[in-house]
Formats: structure tokens, C-alpha cells, sequence
């Protein structure tokens, strides 16, 4: 776009004006005090870029910057589509849109019309202000300041300190002063969110005027706040001496209450070979060489103890001895389960592990929510509607028992056409009396046993409980039993991991479901998975990810027996 500027610099005697002509040839124009802008307007009431004019369609085009706006023929706009004859106002200046000349898009007239002037002079010398004419000397003003600088600053304070009362529930309704919250001049800084509570019940931490917050202020609340690691064994880690204000910074809000940076944990960590080679953790300095993880799981079930596995593709793989017997690539088929009524089910993750509401643990899986949809306890075709308790094998067992017992003494048995273990000697069927006799009782309740027996060591019994669990056979009672069930509830209790934030990713990104077929898999991924999205502090093309993402600081789980990590 070529544009004629037609500068008028001031009237001449004979009425004209003197102009300056300057041609401009750009995709736009733009008007303002900045040195980048084709028009530039010195007066200081300009915005550095305040108005842009373009061209499109054969029209010119104006469009204000920043918050600014102009006048196009009296009315305020901040776009405009403009012709030959309109004039705009912008700020101090007049322009107006001429017809164009040959070799010219446009033709444009600007006119400095209100200057400034001597306004700005002439408003500082009507503001200028002696301290006589206010009834007072300088001196005199600087006392009277003083004083209400130290009443307001010092006294007021000091007075809602000492008159508030001391102890009682931080957090209780109490009769306050006229000069009860004078002490909040004092307040340095925003609280962090989980000590917002306490309000201005600055008397809650700060039991000594004009002295730090003590250790044991904090244990009152934080009596849990062990030593980092065992400095029975660690001595670098003991925390003797020092003050909990020198690394939680409060008034500072959330930022300074927790040190985050890696170099709090990296000094030491970063040779803690050297440092406590007996703790047999390697050392590492950025999540980029981060150890392999080590889950935690039960080594034997009496006595419990545990032990530390590596997932590590060149090592044995990591046993889960929970004594269930669960394929996860059975129940992830595409193209789903087969359901007992003859419908096909495709199950997805989520059917089964539920989030906490915190996103830090899952809920517990049971058997009633999460299988008996699929998985029922049926035992007897003649009673359909009845299922065997889940949970306690002994009460499973009674109501086995029981179920049976109830048709022999009502006579609603059907008798099939074979029988075994000689049962044949009861055969009480349906239409016949019920069973009156003490004879006729204890020959009902012996068939009920054996029919029982029959049952349990069956394929409704032994054999339907064996689907799901380990069968151990008991010495003392001569029968069988089901393993206890062991589920962890943590795999990594060293560290804490929050699902939450990996919402939007699917379950089979970090664990390997799909392909598992034993249930003792350990189905927790690598720290190489981890490593894809998170890197360190310093990371730029990854999550940024210190220690302390997964990992606290005051460990109460160190100061557990060896064998129990």
C-alpha cells in the first residue's frame, strides 16, 4: 500500500497551512510514539502503536491498538472502514481522508491540533503545597509522624499481644478486643493453605513475643515428625539441633512451606555411597538416572516378611504371592467374556480398579461388586437361588451343610437316578411326610453330611473355589481350606504416586495387562515407562519432576525394623 501523509505544520497569514508531504509505502500503517511505527507522533497523551490503517477490498481500514480508541465524524469506534472526506480523531491530532491521487492508494491529512502546551507546568505550579500552610513546621510534621508511626507500628500491636489469652483451642470462638487484630501489622506474608486455619491467632505459633517459633510449637501439632532415617545408623541424617524454621518458611504462602528443589535431596543422595554405604542405594542426582524401582511383596506369608525385587528385564521377575489365581488377559479379551446368561462382556480396567477420591490409591476390589456378575456361588441345581457365602470357608461350608440338611428333613430332595457313597439308604422324596422320627432325623442329618462332603470335595466345592484361590489341605482338621488372600495395598511404600494427574492417559500405557497371564506378575512399569514423559528439574522437553513429586522427608517407615522394608 503507497499512502500519501499530508503533514500540516501550522497556519500562514493568508489562512493556508505550511504541510510537509511524506510517501509511505507498506502493508499497513501504523500510527504512535514508537520507533517502529510508519507515523510517528510525538505527543506524550500517544500510545506507542495506537492505530493501524490497511487496505483490503479497495478500502482503507482502521483498527485501534491496545485499549485505545478514536473518532470517526463524532462517533467513537475502535474499527472503522473509512472513504474520502471522513475525519478522525485520534488524541490530539485531526486526520482526514482525501481523494487519492494517481500513484497513490490514499491520500491523508494529519493536523496536531491540541498540543500540550504549558498545561503539565502550570499543573505543578497550582499543586505545589508548603508545610506552613498546613499549621505545622517540617520538624513538627516529622514528629507527629514518628509518633504515629511507632503507636500504629509498635505499641498497638504489642498492646493485642499481650492482651490476648494465652492457650485454649486455636480454632475456638473467643471475646476479642477493640485492638484485637492490631497485631496483624506485623504480618509478613500470606499463610501457607494448611495453617490458613489458625487465622490471626498469631499467638497459636508464635508463644514468645519477638522470638522465632520454637521446635516444640511445631511437635504439638507434627509429633510425627521423625529424623529423615534411623540416625542411630545414619548419623548425616539426624536432625539434632537443628530448627523446623530453617526449612519450612512460613508467611511466605505455599511456596516457601515445603522445599521442593532436587539439590535439598541430591547433595546427599547424589554420593550417598560415600556418604552411608551400609543403606545399599545407589546414587543418583536427576530423575534422568534414576535407580530401577524395587516393589516391596510378601517373601512368606508365617511369619510375614518381605522382600525388595527389582523390575528389571535381565533379573527374575518380581512374584506377587497373594494366593489368587486372577490371568488379566483372560478378562481383557477384545472381544470380551463370556457372561452366564450367553452375552459376551468387554471389560476394561476401570470395571474393577476404582481411584480413591484422592487419585493416590485404588478402592478394594470384592467379590460381590467386581465378580459375582459373572462368578456365583450356585452348588445345587435343584436350588438355583442359593450361593454359597464368600469370605469365610467355614461358614461356606455350614451353609453347604445346612442347605442340605433342610431337604432331608423337609422331603423336598429329588433324588437323581445314580447315587454314590451308599446315600441310597435315605430317600425322602417330594409329597412325602416330612421326617418325624428321632430315627428318621439322624438318618436325614447323616445323608445331609455325606451329600455335603460330596459337594465340598466337588466341582461346586473344592473345585469352584480353587477358579480364584490357592487350595492348601489343613493337617489338624484333615480337610482342605483356601490360602489366606494377601493384596497389597502399596507396591513402592518409599514413594507415593498419584493417578489422579495421568487421568488422560489409558491403563495399558504404563501397565501391561493385556499380556499377563499369571497372577503372580507383578504388573507395576519400569522406571524407563516413567522416564518417557518425566525428567528433572531442569528438564525442557519432559515433565519437570524433582524427588520430592514421590518422595517425603520425614520417613516413619526407616525407622521400621530392617526386615520389614
Amino acid at each position: 500500500m503507497k499512502v500519501l501523509i499530508r503533514h500540516l505544520l501550522k497556519k500562514t497569514r493568508s489562512g493556508g497551512y505550511a504541510q510537509r508531504d511524506e510517501t509511505i509505502e507498506s502493508p499497513s500503517i501504523r500510527f504512535g510514539r514508537g520507533s517502529e511505527c510508519e507515523v510517528h507522533l510525538t505527543d506524550p497523551r500517544i500510545l506507542l502503536l495506537q492505530l493501524e490503517i490497511t487496505q483490503r477490498s479497495g478500502k482503507l481500514h482502521l483498527t485501534s491498538q491496545g485499549d485505545s480508541d478514536f473518532q470517526v465524524n463524532g462517533q467513537i469506534s475502535t474499527k472503522a472502514s473509512v472513504k474520502p472526506g471522513d475525519k478522525i480523531q485520534l488524541g490530539p491530532y485531526d486526520i482526514e481522508i482525501l481523494d487519492s491521487e494517481e500513484g497513490f492508494d490514499a491520500v491523508i491529512t494529519l493536523e496536531h491540533s491540541r498540543p500540550l502546551g504549558d498545561e503539565l507546568s502550570a499543573l505543578k505550579k497550582r499543586s505545589n503545597t508548603k508545610f506552613v500552610s498546613l499549621g505545622l513546621s517540617a520538624r513538627g510534621w516529622a514528629w507527629l509522624l514518628f509518633i504515629a508511626v511507632i503507636t500504629i507500628g509498635i505499641l498497638a500491636p504489642l498492646t493485642a499481644y499481650i492482651t490476648k489469652p494465652k492457650g485454649g483451642d486455636p480454632l475456638g470462638d473467643t471475646k476479642r478486643s477493640l485492638l484485637a487484630d492490631a497485631d496483624q501489622i506485623w504480618v509478613s506474608g500470606p499463610h501457607s493453605s494448611v495453617h490458613a486455619h489458625f487465622g490471626d491467632r498469631c499467638e497459636t505459633c508464635h508463644t514468645n513475643a519477638f522470638k522465632q517459633v520454637m521446635n516444640k510449637v511445631c511437635f504439638d501439632c507434627h509429633d510425627n515428625a521423625g529424623h529423615h532415617a534411623d540416625p542411630s545408623i545414619f548419623p548425616n541424617a539426624s536432625l539434632d539441633g537443628q530448627q523446623c524454621q530453617d526449612c519450612h518458611k512460613e508467611h511466605t504462602g505455599d511456596k516457601g512451606l515445603l522445599i521442593t528443589t532436587e539439590r535439598f535431596c541430591t547433595n546427599c543422595h547424589g554420593e550417598i555411597l560415600e556418604i552411608a554405604e551400609n543403606s545399599k542405594l545407589k546414587n543418583v542426582s536427576d530423575f534422568d538416572e534414576h535407580p530401577q524401582f524395587h516393589p516391596t511383596l510378601i517373601k512368606t506369608h508365617q511369619p510375614e516378611t518381605f522382600e525388595r525385587i527389582a523390575i528389571d528385564a535381565n533379573k527374575p521377575k518380581p512374584v506377587d504371592r497373594s494366593n489368587l489365581k486372577f490371568p488379566h488377559n483372560k478378562h481383557l479379551k477384545e472381544n470380551g467374556v463370556r457372561h452366564p446368561d450367553g452375552t459376551r462382556t468387554v471389560l476394561q480396567c476401570g470395571f474393577c480398579h476404582e481411584l480413591e477420591t484422592g487419585g493416590i490409591a485404588m478402592q478394594p476390589i470384592s467379590f460381590e461388586k467386581h465378580c459375582s456378575n459373572c462368578h456365583d456361588l450356585k452348588f445345587e441345581p435343584q436350588s438355583p437361588n442359593k450361593e454359597m457365602p464368600h469370605k469365610n470357608i467355614s461358614q461356606a461350608k455350614d451353609y453347604v451343610v445346612g442347605t442340605y440338611a433342610e431337604f432331608a428333613l423337609r422331603g423336598n430332595w429329588i433324588e437323581p437316578e445314580t447315587t454314590i457313597n451308599n446315600t441310597s439308604s435315605f430317600r425322602k422324596l417330594v409329597g412325602e411326610e416330612p421326617v418325624v422320627t428321632e430315627e428318621q432325623k439322624k438318618a436325614a442329618l447323616e445323608w445331609a453330611e455325606l451329600k455335603a462332603e460330596e459337594v465340598l470335595q466337588g466341582k461346586f466345592g473344592r473345585g469352584l473355589c480353587g477358579e480364584c484361590h490357592e487350595i492348601v489341605d489343613n493337617e489338624k482338621t484333615k480337610n482342605w481350606d483356601v490360602a489366606p488372600v494377601y493384596i497389597p495395598t502399596k507396591w513402592l511404600p518409599k514413594s507415593h504416586f498419584n493417578h489422579k494427574p495421568h487421568k488422560d492417559r489409558k491403563c495399558a500405557t504404563c501397565h501391561n495387562a493385556k499380556e499377563s497371564e499369571e497372577a503372580t506378575d507383578v504388573l507395576l512399569p519400569p522406571v524407563e515407562t516413567c522416564q518417557e514423559c518425566h525428567g528433572g528439574e531442569f528438564a525442557t522437553t519432559k515433565v519437570k519432576s524433582t524427588c520430592t513429586e514421590c518422595h517425603g522427608f520425614h520417613r516413619e517407615e526407616l525407622m521400621m525394623p530392617k526386615e520389614n522394608l
